[in-house]
């Protein structure tokens, strides 16, 4: 009896689980032979003079081509800017989206200066309106932008008379003012018209020109926007009734900033996307392409909101139809259904937080399609193929992710494969890197080393400080003293990415930095000394007028400044003096340490205030660096042009860069800087000397690197090495003296050898 009985009871429990799992299963029922809307496709907008970043080569193929890892982008719009010399701006974008396929449309937000009359300022920016007596010439500005476009390549597909009528801080315009406009010369614009552009789906600024005849045949496409527009409002019977084809041209989520736009916000625009196709709407056309908000963040990597529009724009191609579905088949669950003469797409949108069970009822299933591969986005999946269903006289079950959007497709050869391994991104870690010059150092940081186990890298993305600066597999860059981060994102062929992280700090062990005001020296009756409360110590030096060297530094010594300063470290030293320079014709001086040549220290930063300038050789490119032993060193400079002011100096073999007044100077405080008596150093020889071609190095001491100057300070041989007591190096120098260095990560030593072959 007993064992009976609980045969009976788990019997029943497995019956009553089975009845649970019926009720979680959901019915989506679609039906091919009922069709709506003609699909015109998916896309964005970009204005380089707004974003002030253009969409380069990288993201154009992101956005535009249609491999595993792009979008697929099929709509690209563009702005009619008011002054035609800027009409080429998005010629490029708009070429290369037209050669992948992709329509273009362009909007006006302003018709030329002329045409216009401002009516006021807001909160928002300038309220302008188009003044009726150039209606007709503002019709002719919008074919010229048309022809302009033609002839370089890109027909538009259709063009707006306005957008946003509704809104502030551009154009403005009164339904009765867009009805006369649209009824007495839309019809002279030679390209397909697309009004209102409404910023709000507003019916007051659409009836009328729907129900009006004459208006209704002047329009081809109503346009709208969405801002503050409920998703009960998609639905427009009227615009049904008239025929007419409706494009959804702009709306933007998340603009405040990065951290806001989340997964989250972007399965509210999946969710969006799916109800503007259920309420008829043709074409859907995201705010930006590239942006922190947009569908291709900064960085240059398809943002979550990019990810959600490819699960459209990819698998659901211009001339599609959307076919008949149960909109809401379960709470929080959305579909929508496609097809083409061979191809079946069904976009699934789940804001749940839990997996549903779908069931899946077809009719009128094209005799061709016997399978869908599920492609998957969550906040951890990004267009990832879950597997192929097989369909069964019309039907096929599948469960869904929680938050997620998925969609199944019968041509899957746009998304990556099943069991896709994802790559895994290698920068080699973090690195530390000598500068003894403290001038900067050119460094290649090896993303090529990252690999995929079952495919191939297909892109390589670089970025710093938010912003794509590289698409190579390893990157070269130029580096002063400082901490740096890099992030490298790889993406593989089938997709799928991966990210990883380096940080770089390019230092040196130099401690010297010394601060000497201009003025604080002999000062010879060629020179003025002036006041100026916005000059360091409230004093400056210049030449007086009229007096000029421009030949070469005078050999009178009086015309000279000479500054005598000490340094506790040998080292390379870079001088940099805080100028004013005017124009041009007064942004020189003649420059020299010791008793090297003097230099023409030409082209100074000309500005009307106060800068640092980096002392070099005649343009700003040949910076001086001069290589310096401990001890006692005197810097002169002599007048070149009489209009540069000269307020103060630098002299540091740290590698800043000097901002602002600088630190305080020394050189008016009469007290001397006493030389340190801790300077002891690894002992090092050097031979033979005078070498020929090879030079060998060794020291009581270890080091890792050594660099090799000539005596005006240019920096001839770099090599680094793991840490050595000696090291025998192959050089190939004329004959003549030159200066070598020596380092290691806690000190430098400097001497000097002769070339003689």
């Amino acid at each position: 009896m007993n064992q009976i009985f609980v045969k009976t009871l788990f019997l029943c429990m497995g019956l009553l689980l089975l009845q649970a799992q019926n009720v979680v299963a959901q019915n989506v029922n679609i039906d091919l032979s009922k069709e709506y809307q003609v699909i015109r496709g998916f896309g964005g907008i970009h204005i380089n003079s707004w974003t002030g970043q253009q969409i380069n080569d990288d993201m154009q193929e992101k956005a535009f081509d249609n491999d595993p890892g792009e979008m697929g982008l099929s709509i690209f719009r563009m702005p009619i800017d008011p002054n035609s010399g800027s009409w080429n701006d998005e010629l490029p974008i708009a070429k290369y989206a037209l050669s992948k396929g992709a329509i273009v449309f362009a909007s006006p937000w302003n018709p030329p200066s002329n045409m216009r009359k401002e009516l006021g300022v807001t909160n928002d920016g300038t309220d302008y309106v188009l003044l009726p007596e150039y209606y007709n010439d503002y019709v002719g500005h919008l074919n010229s932008f048309i022809e302009h476009m033609d002839n370089n390549g890109v027909p538009l597909y259709a063009v707006s008379i306005q957008n946003e009528p509704d809104w502030h801080s551009w154009t403005t315009w009164t339904a009765p003012q867009m009805l006369t406009f649209v009824k007495e010369n839309a019809q002279h614009i030679n390209c397909r018209v697309i009004a209102p552009e409404s910023f709000s789906y507003s019916r007051k600024m659409i009836d009328p020109l729907l129900n009006d005849s004459i208006a209704n045949s002047h329009i081809d496409i109503l346009g709208t926007h969405l801002y503050g527009t409920s998703k009960s409002n998609f639905y427009y019977p009227l615009a049904y009734e008239k025929g007419k084809e409706i494009w959804m041209t702009e709306h933007l989520y998340g603009s405040d900033k990065p951290e806001s736009n989340t997964w989250g916000l972007a399965m509210e625009i999946a969710e969006e996307i799916n109800t503007c196709m259920d309420a008829n709407m043709s074409a859907f056309v995201y705010w930006y392409i590239r942006r922190f908000y947009g569908l291709i963040d900064d960085l240059g990597n398809i943002t979550d909101k990019g990810y959600v529009l490819s699960h459209f724009s990819k698998f659901i191609r211009p001339g599609a139809h959307r076919v008949q579905t149960n909109f809401n088949p379960s709470t929080k669950v959305s579909t929508t259904a496609f097809k083409t003469d061979s191809t079946v797409v069904i976009v699934v949108v789940n804001s749940n937080n839990k997996a549903v069970d779908l069931q899946f009822n077809i009719e009128n299933m094209l005799t061709d399609v016997d399978s869908l591969t599920q492609f998957t986005s969550t906040a951890y999946k990004k267009v990832l193929n879950d597997g192929t269903i097989f369909i069964e006289a019309g039907n096929f079950s599948a469960s869904v992710d929680a938050n997620s959007i998925t969609t199944f497709t019968s041509n899957p050869s746009q998304g990556g494969k099943y069991g896709n391994i994802k790559p895994v991104a290698l920068t080699g870690g973090s690195c530390e890197v000598f500068d003894s010059l403290g001038t900067g150092i050119n460094i290649t940081l090896m993303g090529s080393e990252s690999t995929d186990a079952d495919g191939e890298i297909v892109k390589y993305s670089w970025a710093q400080n938010g912003y794509q600066i590289s698409t190579s597999p390893n990157l070269n860059v130029d580096l002063i003293i400082g901490d740096y981060t890099f992030l490298l994102t790889v993406t593989d062929n089938d997709g799928a990415t991966d990210t990883d992280t380096v940080n770089v700090s390019v230092y040196n062990n130099n401690t010297i930095e010394l601060w000497l005001e201009a003025e604080c020296t002999q000062v010879g009756d060629n020179w003025d000394i002036l006041a100026d409360n916005k000059a360091s110590n409230g004093k400056y030096l210049s030449v007086k007028p009229g007096i000029q060297s421009n030949d070469g530094p005078s050999a009178d010594v009086a015309d000279h400044l000479v500054y005598n300063f000490h340094l506790a470290e040998s080292g390379s030293y870079k001088i940099w003096a805080r100028v004013l320079a005017p124009s041009p014709n007064d942004d020189s001086y003649w420059v020299k340490v010791d008793d090297a040549d003097w230099v023409m220290w030409n082209g100074i930063v000309g500005s009307s205030t106060w800068g640092w300038d980096d002392v070099h050789n005649g343009s700003s490119t040949n910076p001086m660096v001069y290589v310096l032993d401990t001890g006692y060193h005197v810097l002169s400079v002599c007048f070149r042009e009489d209009g540069a002011a000269i307020d103060k100096f630098f002299i540091a073999n740290t590698g800043k860069i000097p901002t602002g007044m600088g630190s305080n100077a020394s050189n008016c405080d009469p007290v001397v800087n006493a030389v340190p008596n801790n300077c002891q150093l690894p002992k090092i020889n050097v031979y033979p000397n005078p070498a020929q071609t090879n030079l060998s190095i060794e020291s009581s001491g270890v080091f890792s690197q050594i660099e090799v100057f000539n005596t005006n300070g240019q920096r001839l041989m770099f090599h680094c090495f793991k840490p050595t007591h000696f090291v025998d190096i192959p050089i190939c120098l004329e004959n003549g003296f030159y200066i070598l260095q020596v380092s290691n990560s806690e000190n430098s030593i400097i001497t000097k050898f002769i070339v003689k072959q």
